[in-house]
């Protein structure tokens, strides 16, 4: 009776496949190195090297240590090459930039670095929507500043082009991955602060810190009013359920092509609209191919009460039973029959809806505004509402056109 013999392969330096890197993983062996060598060699640079803030430099050298794929790394400055500026943001400037070979995009920022690699580690461990590589300084500014995969379209762009192709087993999938993100972030108890400025991984917080600082008040917020619930526009602190809210904005867009209140002015006006129950709603002729459930849900996303919405394990589940049951085309119940009856709608689209939804999809309202910015929250202009309303005082939150 034959033995299988099981083969045991050494790197040079002899280090052995039967090795445990971590817990749960052995050591791969792959052109005479291993993960043991590479863990050996971050090690010995350790002392190569500092962020200048110590704190920064131990979330960045355990990531190094602890994970398996997604290690952070401090990035020289000089390494950048042909330098090119995409946008400006309230918080710092977006470059796309060269680095060995790759398109990456750089955050100038001016937020605590250490609490956003803490956070982009937990979200880099389990979920791979976007590949941050770790951070460098900018010499001028003195900011630190965040590497990360440069994407050719933003999202709203994405969808444009691909709407009409994208089936529902793709948008459920895209929702699913933001859910994962949203739900891994919770169980740490990280608050994702800047959701609200459209899927950017820019700021993260303790969501403890925030319930300590629930007695006081906000006078100022960032982000973008339409993904900015309401109790956060009066001057409450961001908190999970407060996320659950941008996630709905989202949903929006997934299932319609346009952005949420790209018709109007985002200004105070807006912002007590919202705080009054005020949503976006989809036109009549998209309706045929956006499943009632799918509605119903983002809708209670979208609750005046934040004790009403989903909590991100519950629409990552949910997502993900409706994902497998797309993959095996199952159709045993009432979400997958509207799943179904919708792509067969949306397939059977006519040309000039198609065109319709294409013009409703690039109105924007020239004083909207979808990138993160500092806005007055309504108890920051408790004194100067009336006024505003009567045309006393110009209004702060009103871009200038």
């Amino acid at each position: 009776m034959s033995q299988d013999i099981k083969r045991i392969y050494y790197c040079r330096a002899g280090h052995s496949s039967e090795n445990f890197v971590y817990s749960n993983r052995l050591n791969l062996i792959h052109s005479g190195r291993c993960d043991l060598c590479t863990i050996e060699n971050f090690i010995q640079e350790f002392k190569t090297w500092s962020s200048g803030n110590a704190n920064s430099d131990k979330v960045i050298q355990e990531s190094q240590i602890n994970n398996i794929d997604n290690k952070l790394q401090w990035i020289p400055y000089d390494n950048f090459q042909n330098i090119k500026h995409i946008a400006d943001g309230g918080r710092g400037s977006d470059w796309e930039y060269y680095l060995i070979g790759k398109k990456v995009e750089i955050k100038d920022s001016r937020y605590d670095i250490a609490e956003f690699l803490k956070g982009v580690t937990t979200v880099n461990n389990f979920n791979r929507s976007a590949d941050y590589h770790g951070i460098s300084k900018n010499p001028s500014t003195q900011n630190y500043i965040t590497i990360m995969e440069l994407f050719d379209d933003d999202f709203h762009m994405f969808l444009t082009k691909n709407f009409w192709n994208l089936r529902w087993v793709s948008n459920i999938f895209i929702l699913l991955s933001i859910a994962e993100g949203l739900r891994i972030l919770h169980q740490d108890n990280l608050v994702h602060c800047e959701y609200a400025t459209y899927i950017d991984l820019d700021l993260y917080k303790l969501e403890n810190d925030l319930i300590l600082n629930a007695n006081s008040k906000n006078i100022e917020i960032y982000g973008s009013i339409p993904y900015i619930p309401p109790e956060v526009l009066r001057g409450d602190e961001f908190t999970r359920t407060s996320e659950i809210y941008s996630f709905s904005g989202i949903m929006y867009e997934i299932a319609t092509a346009q952005r949420p209140f790209a018709d109007q002015a985002h200004d105070t006006y807006l912002m007590i609209d919202i705080c009054n129950g005020v949503r976006p709603k989809a036109s009549d002729f998209m309706l045929n191919w956006i499943p009632e459930w799918y509605l119903d849900l983002m809708y209670r996303c979208w609750s005046d009460d934040p004790s009403e919405r989903p909590a991100a394990a519950e629409l990552y589940n949910l997502f993900l039973e409706i994902l497998e049951k797309l993959y095996d085309n199952i159709v045993d119940n009432n979400v997958m029959r509207q799943l179904k009856i919708a792509d067969e709608n949306q397939k059977n689209t006519s040309k000039s809806q198609k065109q319709e939804l294409f013009s409703y999809s690039n109105k924007l309202h020239p004083q909207s505004c979808y990138s993160g910015r500092y806005i007055h929250t309504l108890r920051g202009l408790h004194d100067l509402l009336e006024e505003i309303k009567s045309g006393k005082s110009s209004d702060p939150n009103l871009l200038k056109q």
